[in-house]
C-alpha cells in the first residue's frame, strides 16, 4: 500500500514538471546579455546588426566584399540556408558546418528556444535568443564556433553547435566552456568535442 502512494505521488510530480516544460521563462536579468532583435517568417525584417541578422539580412563587421565562394567542381556557389529542426529534446543536427553569409533556420519551436551562450560565440558576433516558440532564421557572417542552447530544455541535453567556415577560436571556446559552464550547461562541451575542424 506504501509503495502505491509513493507511485502515486512521483506520478504527479512527473506529470507537473512536463506541463511546465512548455510555459514561458522568466524574463532575463539584466546582467545577461541584451537579445538581438529578431523576426517570425510572417514579420518584416528588423534594422542588421553587426553580426547576427534575422530573416533574409545579411550582416557583418566588417561587410565581405562580394567573392563568391567556389564549390570543389569550380562553379560557383551562392549562400545556403541550414535547417535545424527542433525534436522532443535534441536538436537535429545538433553540430553544423557552414560558410560565412550562410543562414541558419530553426523550426518546429513549438516548446523550445534557441540561445547562444555568452562567451561562446565568435569575437565580434552578437548573441540572439529566439522567444519561447518562434522559428528564427539568422545570417552568419563571422567564422568560428558558436554554441547556443534550448533553456526550458538543455536539463535533457539540448544544446547545440555551429561551424562558421574555419573555426578559429574552436580552442579558445572549449576552454572558455570549462571554465565558465556550470550545470547542465556543461553539455555543451560534449558536443564541442565532437566539432571536427573543416580543411
Amino acid at each position: 500500500m506504501r509503495i502505491n502512494i509513493i507511485v502515486w505521488i512521483f506520478l504527479g510530480v512527473f506529470l507537473m514538471s512536463l506541463s511546465a516544460c512548455g510555459k514561458e521563462e522568466s524574463a532575463p536579468s539584466s546582467s545577461e546579455t541584451a537579445a538581438v532583435e529578431q523576426t517570425t517568417v510572417s514579420e518584416a525584417a528588423p534594422e542588421p546588426t553587426p553580426a547576427v541578422a534575422t530573416e533574409e539580412q545579411s550582416v557583418g563587421i566588417p561587410e565581405p566584399e562580394p567573392s563568391p565562394a567556389t564549390a570543389t567542381d569550380g562553379e560557383s556557389t551562392a549562400p545556403q540556408t541550414h535547417t535545424i529542426n527542433a525534436e522532443a529534446r535534441v536538436f537535429n543536427p545538433d553540430i553544423i558546418y557552414i560558410q560565412p553569409g550562410d543562414s541558419v533556420s530553426w523550426r518546429n519551436m513549438t516548446s523550445h528556444n534557441t540561445v547562444s551562450v555568452d562567451g561562446l560565440i565568435p569575437e565580434g558576433a552578437q548573441h540572439w535568443r529566439s522567444a519561447l516558440g518562434e522559428n528564427l532564421k539568422i545570417t552568419l557572417n563571422i567564422e568560428g564556433t558558436y554554441a547556443y542552447v534550448c533553456e526550458p530544455h538543455i536539463g535533457f541535453g539540448m544544446v547545440g553547435v555551429i561551424v562558421v567556415g574555419k573555426p578559429d577560436n574552436l580552442e579558445e571556446v572549449k576552454k572558455k566552456a570549462g571554465e565558465i559552464l556550470q550545470g547542465p550547461y556543461r553539455r555543451i562541451l560534449g558536443k564541442l568535442n565532437k566539432v571536427q575542424i573543416p580543411q
